[in-house]
């Protein structure tokens, strides 16, 4: 059995100067951890997963992009362990302080408490940047416990692409995000996610949005294993606006487990939520959508979908739509829905000549693909297309 405290206390160790306020968030949130509760993901038991256990030493900072940006001029982008460094008063005064600011179940304990690596991408303010920023990230062959801090400042725009290049080694990802938009900021991110079917996961992507910034924000689940998410936006600012697009698929015998969250705090903000998903062979999928209103946030707008298509009889699927409304003057509303393959669709497909199989993965592509064409650059919807084909049925 692990000393889960000398192995905390290693891994400090590892992260070479590392600073006395960042070493304090360590200690602070293992002591959470030993009593918090799990996050709750309705109708999907994840507690035999191992996530937010500690089986062995993490390996400190290790680079988690294969492919990262050109260097640039116009904005940082660095390792979290070369930002303690040389960019400490920027990573303090955002880390765990605006879109994740408490350590509220045992996985964000477990994570801050324990993490090896991250990156931190930030453009200055009124920074326009003309073209997309493209990362690849390479999981680790050891246990990944990261920590990642994307910031905008006020009146930066930008576009980017975060890809998961799966690990063929077994092994488990825990990942944290923390999203940034000051006022009159505009973010375009895009997520594509195909981790392997060695890799069980746990990722938690937050949020923030100033007044009058707009986030578009479009996540591809796209991968093999066990897969637990939480995405969430939190509209702070008057006027603020995010748009989340999920599309997933589910295959084998996976199981993937989705909170989607955004919450109008400000007045005049919006919020929307357009989730499809297709299940295939024996996995279950899960879309939990959660639109909250606060108190105060009038002339509000809360809007979300949840979609699945089941394509076999022993898939499994939830999609819950949940509103809490807690002011008069807003306008709010929901759709959800499971069922299967439109018979008549593909008697129409069919009757034009296309053999059953074509026709079937003509329906379910044009379900699924209607989340991609939210992704404006042509190069980057290409690829999302792409990898929406690599899960799709072949037969």
């Amino acid at each position: 059995m692990i000393d889960t405290h000398m192995q905390l206390t290693g891994t400090k160790a590892h992260f070479i100067s590392e600073p006395e306020w960042f070493t304090q968030l360590r200690y602070d949130a293992f002591d959470h951890y030993q009593t918090a509760q799990p996050p709750r993901f309705a109708k999907v038991d994840y507690a035999d997963w191992q996530l937010g256990e500690v089986t062995a030493q993490p390996k400190p900072f290790p680079n988690l992009f294969s492919q990262a940006p050109k260097s640039a001029t116009s904005y940082i982008y660095c390792s979290l362990a070369d930002a303690l460094h040389t960019h400490e008063q920027l990573v303090k005064h955002y880390y765990l302080r605006r879109a994740l600011t408490g350590l509220t179940d045992r996985l964000i304990a477990y994570t801050t408490a324990f993490v090896n690596s991250g990156s931190l991408l930030f453009i200055p303010a009124q920074t326009k940047l003309a073209n997309p920023v493209k990362l690849v990230i390479q999981s680790t062959p050891e246990e990944e416990i990261s920590h990642h801090l994307i910031i905008l400042g006020k009146g930066a725009q930008a576009t980017i692409q975060i890809q998961n290049q799966p690990q063929s080694r077994t092994h488990k990802v825990q990942r944290l995000c923390e999203i940034v938009l000051e006022a009159d900021s505009r973010l375009t991110l895009i997520n594509t996610d195909a981790f392997s079917a060695n890799e069980t996961v746990y990722l938690n992507r937050q949020a923030w949005v100033g007044e009058n910034a707009h986030l578009n924000w479009t996540i591809g689940s796209f991968s093999d294993g066990n897969v637990i998410a939480e995405m969430n936006a939190e509209l702070k600012g008057r006027r603020s606006k995010a748009q989340i697009n999920n599309a997933a698929i589910t295959s084998g015998t996976q199981i993937q487990g989705m909170n989607t969250r955004v919450t109008n705090f400000a007045p005049h903000s919006t919020g929307k939520i357009q989730q499809r998903g297709v299940i295939l062979d024996e996995s279950r999928l899960v879309f939990n959508g959660i639109g909250k209103i606060v108190h105060g946030a009038h002339g509000t707008i809360a809007q979300q979908e949840n979609r699945i298509l089941m394509l076999s009889d022993q898939a499994s699927g939830d999609a819950n739509p949940i509103l809490l409304i807690d002011e008069n003057d807003v306008e709010a509303g929901h759709a959800a829905s499971v069922g299967r393959l439109d018979k008549k669709q593909l008697y129409y497909l069919m009757s034009r000549g296309l053999p059953k199989s074509v026709a079937k993965r003509l329906v379910v592509r044009g379900f699924i693909s209607e989340v991609a064409q939210s992704v404006a650059d042509k190069t980057i919807r290409s690829l999302f297309q792409q990898t929406i084909e690599r899960k799709l049925p072949h037969d």
